[in-house]
């Protein structure tokens, strides 16, 4: 009896509720806390979620600590070790400046490993993160987010995993596709079952979908974000060359502070990449014939696993609308974007 009370002191010594877009998570476990209150993982409120799109395109405030935390509730209600739990916590800790622009600076921009990934056991053993895990047991090796154990956390597409789930989630409250009443619905009634996360809400999933599909089209694979994408890495690089950035703050620094360097730079080089990312269509079209560069995607839509009629089938075989639009999505992206270059030289 004793030996409970300690327990349950500990316990309420150590609780703490934990704000995430789905509501507060009671967190109980020394790891969870002061992991989320390190300084990586309070770095990441400074790291946009759409990287350079935030300064154009996407002004919502979502970031990769919003979206790490989504990812990290959802697998703690569904019963995820603390191991994975961890994983989801800490899987985009990594990321550089500007999220998958670091993937542009690196050379990385084409691979099916993106540079955070590349990265990770490094980056955990020089932020602090690793002194954290060994503090309580644990190692890098433990929590590696690609780990094939982790299959909540982590699933090829186009299957939801808790990753893709928040991503998509947030991302279509923000862009009004799912109110937040719809997205709160939708995350309570999503469960992991036989390796697939499943849930009934046919509506809620078809609209969650589609965002993923505009998304594809209109972001992440999007030839505006290809040219901004493109024209920031560069403007960064000359930077680096100049002295006026370091290694160290695309590693360890913020969206804002390496923008604003940017911006106030008097170097005509960066000035021109900058105007190429704030004025994109000033630089460059969409043709049908004589493209100076077809940019091909990564069709990144998801088709997620329904209950209907007694029965777990992908959402596009109950509904031939979402299976033609999402076929007609992975044909584009095979093609790619025909882009002609306005002022070609000039825009080199």
């Amino acid at each position: 009896m004793i030996f409970l009370f300690f327990l349950l002191c500990a316990s309420f010594l150590f609780s703490e509720k934990i704000d995430t877009f789905y509501g507060a998570v009671e967190v109980t476990e020394p790891i969870l806390l002061e992991l989320i209150k390190s300084p990586p993982m309070q770095r990441l409120k400074g790291i946009h979620q759409y990287g350079v799109e935030y300064y154009t395109t996407h002004r919502e405030e979502y970031n990769r600590y919003d979206h790490s935390l989504g990812v990290f509730a959802l697998l703690r209600k569904n019963g995820a070790s603390l191991e994975e739990q961890v994983s989801g916590l800490i899987h985009d800790v990594s990321h550089t400046v500007f999220s998958h622009v670091g993937d542009w600076i690196f050379g990385r921009e084409y691979q099916e490993v993106d540079y955070q990934s590349t990265i990770y056991n490094l980056y955990l053993s020089h932020s602090g993160i690793e002194e954290i895990l060994i503090k309580y047991g644990m190692t890098i090796s433990k929590v590696l987010p690609k780990s094939p154990e982790f299959i909540m956390l982590e699933q090829p597409l186009p299957n939801l995993c808790a990753d893709r789930i928040d991503y998509n989630i947030q991302g279509a409250f923000f862009q009004n596709f799912l109110t937040k009443a719809e997205c709160l619905e939708l995350y309570e009634s999503l469960h992991f079952k036989n390796g697939k996360w499943i849930t009934s809400k046919t509506d809620l999933l078809r609209k969650l979908t589609r965002f993923s599909l505009h998304m594809t089209q209109h972001c992440w694979g999007g030839a505006a974000n290809y040219i901004k994408s493109r024209a920031l890495a560069d403007a960064m690089i000359r930077a680096l060359d100049q002295g006026l950035l370091s290694w160290k703050e695309i590693h360890f620094g913020t969206d804002q502070v390496v923008w604003d360097k940017l911006t106030h730079s008097k170097d005509p080089h960066i000035q021109k990449k900058m105007d190429i990312i704030i004025q994109p269509n000033k630089h460059y079209k969409m043709v049908d014939s004589s493209a100076d560069i077809i940019v091909k995607f990564r069709c990144r839509g998801i088709d997620p696993w329904v209950e209907h009629q007694g029965q777990i089938m992908r959402l596009s075989a109950i509904d031939p609308a979402i299976a033609q639009e999402f076929e007609a999505l992975k044909a584009k992206a095979n093609i790619g974007w025909p882009i002609k270059w306005v002022e070609l030289e000039a825009s080199r």
